[in-house]
C-alpha cells in the first residue's frame, strides 16, 4: 500500500463523527465495549446507536455498563494503522472520564518493536489525552486528520493538537437527571428536583472538566441558551460545529439549521451521541461542539 502521509489518526469510540468522515480521513476508531447483562458489544461495531437507546429504554430486566478498550485492542488498531503512515496519534477520551488514555499507552508500551511501516522502518507512536468527550473530541480528531493529509509531522500535528484542544467547546442539555443520578454523577435530591421541576440541564465540558451553565426548564429554552452561549463566545467569526443527538434526530436537523442562519459556519455537521457517553445521559440529549477559527497557522482549514 503507497503511504498517503506521515501521520495515521486513531481515536477510541468515544468521538462523535460521521461515518462518512471517519472514512474521508482515514481515522481509526477502537471501540469502547457496552456489557448488556451477560454480553460484551463493541461499540459502534456490534451495536448502533439507535439501537442502543432502544435498549436503555428497557433496562429494567438486564444491567448496562462500558468498559474501556482493552490495550490488545489499541494495540491491534497501532498495527493496522502503521502499514499506511509511518507515525501514529492516537487520541483518547478524557482521563477524567475513564481508563482509555491508560489502556492506549498500555498498549504502546506493549508493542515492544512489533509496529513497523509498510518499509519496514519503526512507527513512532504518540497518545494524548484530548481533555475532551463525544463531539469535541471527534473535532480535535477531524483537525489531527486534515493535519495529518497537508503532510505535517508527528510532532507538528500533535503541536496542532495541543494548540486547538483548549480552543474546543461542548455545550449540551439533558432531558433528564435520571441518568447522571444512577451513575453517580449527582445526588439523588437532585436528580429528584430536577425532575419535579422539569429542568433540562444546560452543560458545558472543558479540559475534561463537566459543570452545569444554566437550569431551563425546556427544551426550547435550553436550545436558546446554548445558542445564545455560543453568540458570546464566537460572534462573527468562522466556526467549525459538530451538533450532537441522543436519540434527537428532528432536533438536530432543526438545531443545524438554526446555527447555519445564525453563525458563520465554516462547516457543519450532525453526529449521534455515541453509546458510551450515552449511558451516562441517556436518550434526548442535544448539543454542539465548536470551535473558532481565528486563521492562525494552527487552523486545519489552512491550505
Amino acid at each position: 500500500m503507497v503511504q498517503q502521509h506521515d501521520v495515521a489518526v486513531v481515536v477510541d469510540s468515544s468521538s462523535c463523527l460521521p461515518a462518512e468522515l471517519l472514512q474521508k480521513w482515514g481515522i481509526t476508531v477502537v471501540p469502547h465495549e457496552l456489557i448488556i447483562g451477560q454480553r460484551s458489544l463493541r461499540d459502534g461495531v456490534d451495536i448502533r446507536p439507535e439501537e442502543f437507546y432502544r435498549l436503555l429504554a428497557q433496562e429494567t430486566t438486564f444491567r448496562l455498563t462500558t468498559a474501556a478498550p482493552q490495550p490488545r485492542q489499541f494495540l491491534e488498531a497501532f498495527v493496522s494503522a502503521s502499514q499506511r503512515a509511518s507515525s501514529v496519534l492516537c487520541l483518547t477520551l478524557s482521563a477524567h472520564f475513564s481508563a482509555t488514555y491508560r489502556s492506549a499507552c498500555a498498549a504502546v508500551a506493549m508493542s515492544n518493536g512489533k509496529l513497523s511501516n509498510c518499509d519496514g522502518t519503526d512507527t513512532r507512536v504518540k497518545v494524548i489525552d484530548s481533555r475532551a468527550a463525544a463531539g469535541a473530541s471527534g473535532l480535535i480528531a477531524l483537525a489531527a486528520a486534515r493535519w495529518a493529509s497537508m503532510g505535517q509531522s508527528l510532532d507538528q500535528v500533535a503541536a496542532g493538537v495541543e494548540e486547538l484542544a483548549p480552543r474546543v467547546n461542548l455545550l449540551a442539555f439533558l432531558d433528564t437527571l435520571r441518568y447522571l443520578k444512577r451513575s453517580g454523577r449527582i445526588r439523588q435530591i437532585e436528580a429528584w428536583a430536577g425532575s419535579l421541576l422539569s429542568i433540562k440541564p444546560l452543560t458545558e465540558l472543558r479540559l475534561g472538566e463537566a459543570r452545569m451553565v444554566e437550569r431551563p426548564r425546556s427544551r426550547a429554552k435550553a436550545t436558546d441558551r446554548l445558542l445564545a452561549a455560543m453568540h458570546r463566545r464566537v460572534g462573527a467569526m468562522p466556526v467549525s460545529v459538530n451538533v450532537m443527538e441522543a436519540d434527537a434526530r428532528e432536533d438536530a436537523r432543526a438545531l443545524s439549521l438554526r446555527i447555519q442562519s445564525e453563525f458563520n459556519c465554516r462547516e457543519i455537521f450532525v453526529s449521534q451521541f455515541t453509546p458510551v457517553m450515552g449511558l451516562h445521559t441517556g436518550p434526548g440529549l442535544l448539543g454542539v461542539a465548536f470551535y473558532e477559527d481565528d486563521g492562525s497557522d494552527v487552523s486545519p482549514f489552512q491550505v
